[in-house]
């Protein structure tokens, strides 16, 4: 194999793929990376047991081939190189391939391309298009809700169903629940609960001006995620998703309009006296025209600030893990959102008017005022 391409290009591809490989791969083969070339073309390939990540490049290809290479040393090497592009020449005597760029040669020995398992290909049963903005904004408006509890796996996954006109993503911890629909105009329904570790690349390749489309096909219980010159494959999340929609309540004792930018930054603010780490509580007493919002901890001291809302309803108590609060706040592209409550306990409510289609549901913490 002999091959010359831009060094800038393959440094891409490499950190592109190089995201399917886990910090303890089930086999010392998925530590490496795959690399084929062909047809002018260089494919980049790695994988572990639940997602495969491929990107193709332009090459020229002197002499076709293909190696597979410890990721860590092959990235490293690349992402370092001065010169704009670079050679790779394969030593199969040497079992070893020589990196040549401007005035630098480096040899990396090989691991054994045939061990290495073929990309995963298969003839889908369903495929849906999805413009590059549609998913990119159902992704970000979903994913923090989701767990990050492998031992509980059904929750690392956003529930993804596409009906009746609309496509949906949801996302929840148990704790919280994002819920983001938008106009779909497919014909084909399918229901599926996608890794967020998945969605994650999804968005994170999603970066180029020019709009463009996803196609996310499927087949029994793996996805394949075309995304320009990458390709995902994955596991789906296998079980039950819990019904969404019996979680949010049918109505409300109490609503508050309250300015989105004053609420997130006394938030934030406020719970700097709470209790270090991610689990910062916050207390909120809603008024008729403002909300109090305090916290405390022994060891730092105390924290007030006063907002003011629009409430209808009675004053009600009711306190909040602060992250979950200003991690809805930040999605939410509007002034003003609505807090609706029933009581200090039960599950709040927030929306706000601009986005009908955007609906979060948070479980209040029990708490002593």
């Amino acid at each position: 194999m002999i091959i010359s391409c831009n060094t800038n290009s393959l440094n891409k591809a490499i950190q592109t793929v190089q995201r399917a490989i886990i910090s303890k791969p089930s086999t010392p083969i998925f530590s490496g990376i795959h690399v084929i070339a062909a047809d002018n073309k260089l494919e980049i390939q790695a994988m572990d047991l639940n997602m495969a990540i491929s990107c193709t490049i332009d090459a020229e290809i002197s002499e076709p081939g293909e190696i597979v290479v410890s990721a860590k040393h092959f990235a490293d090497l690349i992402r370092k190189l001065p010169a704009e592009s670079l050679t790779i020449s394969k030593n199969e005597e040497k079992h070893s391939i020589k990196v040549s760029s401007g005035k630098s040669e480096y040899q990396l020995f090989l691991m054994n391309e045939d061990d290495y398992p073929k990309f995963p290909t298969f003839d889908a049963d369903r495929t849906i298009a999805l413009d590059d903005s549609m998913i990119k904004e159902l992704i970000k408006k979903t994913i923090f809700s989701c767990s990050t509890d492998e031992a509980r796996p059904l929750f690392t996954g956003i529930l993804v169903e596409a009906k009746d006109g609309k496509i949906t993503f949801v996302g929840t911890n148990t704790h919280r629940l994002a819920i983001k629909s938008l106009p779909y105009e497919g014909t084909e329904e399918l229901s599926m609960i996608i890794p967020s570790k998945v969605l994650g690349e999804i968005s994170r390749n999603l970066t180029g001006e020019v709009p463009q489309q996803v196609l996310i096909s499927l087949l029994n219980n793996q996805i394949m995620v075309v995304i320009d010159n990458v390709v995902i494959v994955s596991r789906l999340i296998e079980g039950q998703f819990p019904d969404y929609r019996r979680v949010i309540p049918p109505k409300f004792a109490l609503t508050s309009k309250v300015n989105i930018k004053e609420l997130a930054g006394a938030v934030e603010r406020v719970a700097l006296f709470s209790t270090d780490g991610d689990y910062s509580i916050i207390k909120m007493s809603v008024a008729a025209d403002e909300i109090t919002i305090t916290s405390s901890s022994p060891d730092v001291g105390t924290g007030l600030e006063v907002v003011s809302c629009q409430t209808v309803g009675d004053p009600l108590n009711v306190a909040f893990n602060a992250k979950y609060i200003l991690d809805i706040l930040k999605n939410l592209e509007a002034e003003e959102a609505v807090l609706s409550m029933n009581t200090s306990l039960s599950p709040v409510c927030v929306t706000c008017a601009d986005e009908p289609d955007y609906t979060y549901i948070v479980t209040p913490v029990r708490v002593v005022f």
